[in-house]
């Protein structure tokens, strides 16, 4: 068993000496012993399973159970407990910000970025209800010395944020099949029973609470996650549904047409013009309050990264409280002195539309050819408005396994945290203890699994 070191950024798993750090010594013992085809077995076994649950569903097409690696990260209590305080403070400000936004006293982000974001309609009004938000996805980064890193929040994802089902499975895989050995011996917080307590939270967007009629409205079977939207349904006991199959009735409520069942609350997972434009009547329904519509219209400008500029003041302003974590420096091209600065560094920098989702309209300088540089160049300045900058970041690293020849083959890989945070009612935040961590494509920065990224267990411990 091999570690080759390529990337700067620290490694979570090996010290700089190459040695292992103490808590991945019970995986990194397991995984030895396995050995090179005691892993491809496991490996196997596990996709395989995937694969069989997809087609539990009726999915016999493409494989859509996205790519993984095995090795699982390793969080202690004490850095968890960190995180944990920090995402629920954010959170807590986020609602209280969208909740001024709704009655019109909001007072730290700057109408003129409200104004400019294509994630906010001027002409909608806003209905975001009691809890604003009910569900989000945080991504993060850790740098500094991986058993007591500093984390930094990169982005909010409020909009159909993808999480929590691919984190079970991966779960089940890992403390079932491919690591039994270590995730009992090191005693891991359980994901048991996550979706349901999504599901709990969904609801109560609702007067009927737990009684609610939830559907989970899908995009089809040509979406890449198709297969999680199966999950959530059916572990949620919520209806799936395509725009197709959603119509009002005669009284103005949303109905599904086949079983006739009136919807009192939609999670939706197909995009949002899509959505309105399929089912006339709808975004007036919502408003109305004959349907809650979980990502309601406007919600999603926490999404918009000029407006995720201005969290960390959110929580100074709205709750009175120093950050706990903070963002990375941040400057926003719609600021002049910023854009010049940004523009005489641009190939050193990354640049993000505020819009962008998926490591979709991201540039990172130093990654890139010169003509893609020049061309993502020429788009700022066409709208330097729409778009952001930050230091290129070298946060820490996770491991990528392949077997070889020579045994077993470990490569350092830039990884990132994607945590879920739920707000049930207005007093509750709850933290799901676990992650979908994602590491990137060899040798990028950009994690995304729509980028080349794979997905990854995170095992939080008990103590």
């Amino acid at each position: 068993m091999r570690f080759v070191r390529s990337l700067a950024g620290p490694n979570e798993v090996f010290l700089p000496d190459g040695t292992p750090r103490p808590i991945y010594r019970p995986v990194l013992d397991e995984l030895e012993k396995m050995g090179a085809a005691g892993w491809e077995e496991r490996r196997r076994r596990a996709h395989e399973l995937l694969l069989a649950e997809q087609r539990s569903f009726g999915l016999t097409g493409e494989d859509k159970t996205h790519p993984t690696e095995w090795i699982p990260r390793v969080v202690t209590s004490g850095n968890w407990e960190k995180l944990e305080r920090g995402l629920t403070q954010r959170l807590r400000a986020i609602n209280e910000f969208l909740r001024r936004l709704e009655q019109g006293r909001e007072e730290v982000v700057p109408e003129e970025v409200l104004k400019t974001s294509t994630l906010y309609d001027v002409s909608t009004p806003n209905r975001f209800g009691p809890v604003p938000v009910r569900q989000i996805a945080f991504d993060i980064v850790a740098t500094g010395d991986p058993e007591d890193p500093e984390f930094f929040v990169i982005e909010e994802n409020a909009k159909m944020p993808v999480g929590l089902a691919p984190m079970t499975r991966r779960r089940r895989m890992t403390s079932g099949v491919v690591f039994p050995e270590s995730y009992s011996e090191l005693g891991v917080r359980p994901l048991d029973g996550c979706l349901e307590r999504l599901g709990h939270s969904l609801r109560a967007a609702s007067r009927k609470g737990d009684e609610a009629t939830l559907a989970v409205v899908s995009g089809g079977p040509a979406d890449q996650f198709y297969l999680d939207h199966h999950i959530y349904a059916s572990e949620m006991g919520a209806i799936l549904a395509e725009p197709k199959d959603l119509v009002l009735d005669g009284e103005g409520y949303l109905v599904h047409r086949s079983s006739g069942r009136r919807i009192d609350v939609v999670y939706e997972r197909v995009d949002e013009d899509r959505l309105y434009a399929e089912v006339p009547g709808l975004l007036e329904c919502h408003l109305q309050g004959r349907v809650h519509v979980l990502f309601a219209p406007n919600s999603e400008i926490i999404d918009d990264k000029g407006v995720y500029v201005f969290v960390p003041e959110m929580v100074r302003h709205y709750l009175g409280e120093e950050p706990l974590i903070d963002n990375p420096p941040t400057l926003s091209l719609a600021v002049e002195a910023d854009y010049r600065y940004v523009m005489e560094r641009f190939g050193e920098l990354v640049i993000k539309s505020r819009g962008g989702y998926g490591g979709k309209e991201v540039m990172i300088g130093p990654e890139e050819s010169r003509e893609k540089v020049e061309n993502f160049r020429r788009k700022v300045e066409a709208n330097p408005v729409e778009y952001i900058a930050q230091e290129v970041i070298d946060f820490s690293t996770h491991l990528v396994c392949e077997t070889d020849g020579e045994g077993i083959l470990l490569r350092d890989s830039y990884a990132d945290y994607r945590v879920i945070a739920l707000a049930p009612d207005p007093e509750t935040v709850e933290v799901v203890p676990g992650s979908l961590t994602r590491v990137a494509a060899p040798g990028r920065h950009v994690v995304n699994i729509s980028s080349g990224g794979r997905m990854k267990d995170t095992w939080v411990l008990e103590r």
